[in-house]
């Protein structure tokens, strides 16, 4: 069987009854055409199933219709639910829009890196950062022109759109939370450093300690990578070198379930010996046993958000930074 012709201009302007000029214009968005023959030409593009090419699209409107979405780690990072439900937030928005995302997953590197040279080339209208490393490649891209929004607090004080959750209040709230448990030692399994996320929500931890008028002691702070595996290295260390800790905020729920698998192992109680506060909120910590006490954000609204900026740089209005509220979720872990 043939394959079905893709209709054309020509066709579409005979079924509507009107010139192929006066498609293209409707086509590609001229409020100015009269609405009755716009009409007239969306009747027949429904009715002839026309789907419009991307490629002549972008040759049209000089854009390509694409949006990169980076995420500057590595493959690892899909072992973390997160990540699948903060880029379905981004895509849903593209989407509604009209837009397609590129998904890249890969260290960002420098500024002059492969990342940085696909973003550099015209391929995409604008470019979505998640967990970046470094503010180096940012500054390139703006002043190329590129629209950019960041996850996350930007490492400088670049003038980039960018959307974040209360990262401080979440740490600070996961550990009052604990001490006001009646925990005396408590540690913190930071997530990966270099991210602006991972900073706040070890400075709330270490806010806490100040109001309490201590310091945390030499090694309950441990430097962690936001795997499964990370959570339970850092709980082995930590129990091997302080037998009575006994409360453990994991910066993302990943981690936290990874510290109570190991504490589970060695017999140790949770809650009843060591309490354990997550962060995210993801099922997982819903499904825990016992149910992880954790920091809600939401990951949905967040990747949302992100995909909002965007849709309105591409629009030409102006955007300012948003903040994402978290809350205390407590359940059986703390």
């Amino acid at each position: 069987m043939a394959p079905i012709a893709r209709p054309t201009y020509a066709v579409i302007a005979r079924t509507a009854n009107v010139s192929e000029a006066t498609v293209s214009r409707v086509l590609n968005g001229d409020d100015s055409v009269h609405p009755e023959r716009a009409r007239r030409v969306h009747e027949a593009v429904e009715k002839l199933g026309y789907k419009k090419n991307r490629v002549a699209s972008a040759l049209a409107s000089g854009r390509t219709g694409l949006i990169a979405v980076v995420i500057d780690d590595d493959l690892s990072v899909f072992s973390d639910p997160f990540w699948g439900t903060v880029t379905s937030g981004v895509s849903r928005v593209l989407m509604e829009n009209g837009l397609q995302t590129v998904l890249m997953v890969s260290p960002v590197g420098s500024a002059d890196g492969g990342v940085a040279q696909y973003l550099k080339s015209g391929e995409v209208d604008g470019a979505i950062f998640f967990a970046l490393h470094s503010d180096a490649l940012v500054t390139k891209l703006q002043k190329q022109g590129l629209p950019l929004v960041i996850t996350g607090t930007p490492h400088s004080s670049n003038d980039v759109a960018f959307v974040d959750t209360d990262n401080f209040g979440g740490g600070y709230a996961a550990t009052r939370h604990l001490m006001n448990q009646g925990a005396k030692k408590v540690a913190i399994i930071t997530g990966d450093i270099g991210t602006t996320a991972a900073k706040q929500r070890l400075d709330g931890y270490l806010q806490v300690y100040r109001e309490s008028g201590h310091v945390p002691a030499k090694g309950l702070i441990c430097e962690g990578d936001y795997s499964f595996e990370s959570g339970q290295q850092h709980a082995k260390k930590l129990i091997a070198a302080h037998p009575d800790v006994d409360g453990i905020f994991a910066s993302n729920d990943l981690m936290a379930m990874g510290a109570m698998s190991v504490l589970q192992d060695m017999g140790i109680d949770v809650p009843g010996k060591v309490r354990v506060v997550g962060f995210d909120d993801s099922l997982i910590a819903q499904t825990a046993r016992p149910a992880l006490t954790t920091i809600r954000q939401d990951v949905v609204a967040l990747g949302e958000a992100a995909g909002t900026l965007m849709i309105a740089q591409l629009n030409g209005q102006d955007v300012e930074p948003v903040i994402l509220p978290t809350d205390l979720v407590v359940r059986a872990s703390a």
